[in-house]
């Protein structure tokens, strides 16, 4: 039996590829000498004579079936990250339309096309929220109610559920907080653009607990490992894996540790559980209410700080054949370098 088809000078899509992940995993495939279908709503970020770059929107069919032509694999990194439990509702059905729309059409589409691979980006909030300390994959899923988990949830479940349908393999890669060098939108470019204005450093809770981050080389490769090993009879096929450093730090610690290396000089405020929730809950109820502003922090993003959110590595270590390139510590460190450039740069 096939154990293993290299992604190596084959035809990829990688959906959501001017973000911060999908760039990255597509010049990690240009390296292997892929021809790489880009797919955004963004301009391309560069320029590849193996490249071909297709603008569009994964909530329309027909702006996906041209790029999925030709294809043997597919990296779906498109979604909107918003973690937010109290939102309008019309943030809330567009929220909705892109995770969980968006990829029941890369599904369905694929399958249309013959394309043999897929790999969903998903996330560690797909786990249920009794076992985050140091737990593995189980059945069972989380039922937070934000927009967030709920459609990481649906997403992934639809994919998983697609394995073996019209010859599609597929599988789910569930990464922590992604960070990494040019990351600018959910952890290290707010943090250093809020720290240029003069805010304090913000961190909640005790700083006992611990969670996971995935830097960008680990996330990477462990998607790459996981469609290399999406053949007929792999353990792998319909499967989700936990995805991390496998080095959990405490959120606080992590951003101080991070901007500490990176040399600035923030003044910090540490907000007690039950206090920082209170805020979020408000910022959540005026968005929901007047549609803006968009809150600073979530409910999630403070329960995912105040509690034990890190989980055991050792299935994807197994059948992924997966061990971390980085860990957390290198990882802040080689973030701090290029977060420095875009500080100044602010």
């Amino acid at each position: 039996m096939e154990r293993i088809r290299p992604v190596d000078e084959s035809t990829c899509l990688v959906t959501g590829s001017a973000g911060f992940v999908g760039t990255s995993l597509v010049r990690a495939l240009l390296a292997r000498g892929c021809v790489v279908h880009g797919f955004d709503i963004a301009p391309a970020p560069f320029e590849d004579h193996q490249l071909r770059w297709f603008r569009g929107d994964v909530r329309k069919p027909d702006d996906l079936r041209n790029a999925l032509e030709g294809v043997d694999t597919v990296f779906h990194t498109a979604a909107m990250i918003a973690t937010l439990t109290y939102a309008p509702r019309t943030f809330g059905e567009l929220v909705r339309s892109v995770n969980v729309e968006g990829t029941r059409n890369v599904i369905r589409l694929a399958q249309e096309q013959g394309v043999r691979r897929l790999v969903h980006t998903s996330s560690i909030v797909t786990m249920p929220e009794d076992q985050r300390a140091g737990a593995s994959e189980g059945p069972v899923y989380s039922t937070a109610r934000d927009l967030y988990s709920t459609t990481k949830v649906a997403s992934e479940q639809l994919v998983l559920r697609a394995n073996g349908e019209s010859g599609l393999l597929t599988a789910a890669i569930r990464p922590g907080g992604i960070y990494g060098p040019g990351e600018r939108k959910t952890l290290i470019g707010p943090l250093m653009a809020s720290l240029k204005q003069g805010a304090p450093l913000v961190t909640f809770g005790d700083g006992s607990s611990r969670m996971d981050y995935t830097y960008i080389d680990n996330l990477v490769d462990a998607q790459v490992r996981a469609a290399e090993r999406l053949v007929d009879g792999s353990p792998v096929c319909g499967q989700a894996y936990l995805v991390t450093d496998g080095d959990p730090i405490n959120t606080g610690a992590f951003s101080e540790t991070l901007v500490r290396h990176v040399g600035i000089d923030a003044r910090s405020l540490r907000l007690p559980r039950l206090v920082a929730r209170g805020l979020a809950t408000a910022g959540e109820l005026v968005f929901q209410v007047f549609g803006k502003p968009k809150p600073p922090f979530s409910l999630v993003d403070v329960d995912l700080c105040v509690h034990d959110t890190y989980f055991s590595i050792d299935r994807a270590r197994q059948d992924l054949e997966y061990e971390p390139l980085v860990d957390t510590r290198e990882g802040i460190r080689r973030t701090a370098e290029d977060a420095r450039r875009y500080y100044d740069s602010l």
